[in-house]
């Protein structure tokens, strides 16, 4: 028969207890406080590793907006233009669109933009390394239009154009992606 130390049974209640406080006050630091949804700050591009490959340079709408874009409520007064970018072959690379030569914003893979224009007929432009792609749209006041670039980026080339997709197939996609610009025309 195996004789067990007096105090064994101590040391073991000690390494419990001691065990459940470290767990206990460990459990406070794996503990998410959440992001400020009404903060505005850069969206960052991740690689699926979690690596950052670039930031937008001015702040993003806040989560909160985000949110509220994507319920693709119309503007009773305006035209309402959702510019998508979320494709399997995209890479970090800037992408200037713009309205009417006027309204502008950089885009980065899983972005978009969102424009609120007078009703009519107004040009889109895509810029990328001096090579200017152009689309059209037309609505009026409650429109809502959807429009999407198309990029591929390899190591030799990158192209950036218009994709040719369907409304409901880009509001799809813009349900993945993160505002990163709001833009209304007075």
């Amino acid at each position: 028969m195996t004789k067990i130390p007096a105090y064994s049974g101590t040391r073991r209640l000690c390494v419990i207890l001691t065990s459940v406080l470290a767990a206990s006050l460990l459990a406070g630091c794996a503990t998410s406080t959440g992001a400020d949804t009404s903060a505005e700050a850069p969206y960052c591009y991740k690689t699926s590793k979690g690596r950052v490959v670039a930031c937008t340079r001015v702040p993003a709408p806040s989560l909160n907006a985000d949110a509220q874009a994507k319920r693709f409520t119309p503007d009773p007064n305006a035209l309402t233009v959702y510019v998508v970018r979320r494709n399997w072959g995209d890479g970090g690379r800037f992408v200037k669109i713009s309205a009417d030569n006027a309204m502008a914003a950089e885009t980065l893979p899983n972005t978009m933009v969102r424009f609120k224009l007078k009703p009519g007929t107004h040009t889109f432009s895509l810029d990328f390394e001096g090579e200017r792609q152009v689309a059209t749209v037309d609505g009026k006041a409650g429109d809502l239009r959807f429009l999407r670039i198309d990029g591929t980026v390899w190591a030799w080339k990158s192209t950036f154009v218009w994709a040719t997709d369907g409304e409901d197939a880009i509001r799809e996609r813009a349900y993945k992606a993160r505002l990163v610009a709001d833009l209304t025309v007075k």
